[in-house]
């Protein structure tokens, strides 16, 4: 399948998240606050009994189908960075339907978005494609490490009362999970290519499915605790920079060999990480706390 295919099927699959992540967000402010404890039963049982939160998992789910069938194409530290393809496009709705008007900065981080993903797209040929391999003796230490320094974070805030926030902490952790999740929905597709269906079945699943709820469910904290954009921008952060990293040195996904793609590989991937910095305010859970914010006739 065209690397552009692929674009399109990661586009479509930012859509469907951001709407997601839109319920998501009304629900989660009208719920509970996750906390650990004796009522933590109660709190989750509040979320999956919720309509509107299910419904956005839901739809994030079939983002994530797209998604998933993108990654059979294309390396996931590729894939993952393409998802800024969703702020450009929740740019684009912000204006013609919540009469926003973008600042410099924020229409530079459009057009370096924009940029990005077209220099991805062009260092990947169809003549040199990237593959993808599963080496668990790699992808197990690095997914360990990713944890670890999260569970130190968290340690930090826990026992020494550190500066940050726990938004801070709770976005880095959901971010570190959810892009975690990402490199094993990669593994699994690695492992039936090498028919290693007991892996692929058996061993991976039950650590994806861990991770990605763990990860919405910290993302739900986060937004409980603050403002949207700074979840959105710490936590998306931090998932491209694990699917980059692990990817490259757990999977590898090594950048081509040739000067002019190597270029474009790097250039791109920094392009995106930059520009969607630039373009945090435009995310599905920051358009939900504006959302809420407007009347059924300003809608």
């Amino acid at each position: 399948m065209s690397i552009w295919i692929c674009i399109l099927l990661i586009a479509l699959c930012a859509v469907c998240w951001d709407v997601g992540i839109v319920w998501q967000k009304q629900a989660a402010d009208t719920l509970p606050k996750i906390t650990l404890g004796r009522d933590i039963l109660r709190i989750l049982k509040a979320f999956v009994s919720c309509k509107k939160w299910m419904a956005g998992l839901v739809i994030s789910a079939f983002g994530w189908g797209l998604f998933a069938l993108a990654l059979n194409y294309t390396p996931v530290s590729l894939a993952r960075s393409i998802q800024g393809s969703g702020f450009v496009l929740l740019a684009f709705f912000s204006i013609f339907f919540l009469n926003h008007r973008l600042k410099a900065k924020e229409w530079m981080g459009v057009i370096i978005v924009t940029a990005g993903i077209v220099a991805l797209g062009l260092s990947e040929p169809a003549e040199n494609e990237t593959t993808s391999v599963m080496e668990p003796s790699h992808l197990i230490p690095a997914l360990a490490v990713a944890i670890a320094l999260c569970s130190a974070i968290y340690g930090a805030k826990r026992l020494f009362n550190l500066g940050f926030n726990w938004l801070i902490v709770f976005s880095i952790f959901s971010g570190v999970l959810l892009g975690s999740g990402d490199v094993l929905t990669k593994a699994v597709l690695v492992s039936i290519d090498k028919e290693a269906y007991i892996t692929a079945f058996g061993f991976i699943p039950p650590f994806l499915i861990v991770f990605y709820v763990t990860g919405f469910f910290l993302l739900s904290r986060g937004y409980q605790q603050g403002r949207a954009i700074v979840v959105t921008g710490v936590s998306d952060f931090c998932s491209r920079l694990v699917t980059i990293f692990i990817g490259v040195l757990a999977m590898g996904e090594i950048f081509p060999e040739e000067t002019l793609y190597w270029g474009l590989r790097a250039g791109g991937l920094g392009a995106i990480l930059f520009g969607t910095i630039l373009l945090a305010r435009f995310s599905g859970e920051q358009l939900a706390d504006e959302l809420a914010e407007k009347t059924p006739a300003q809608l």
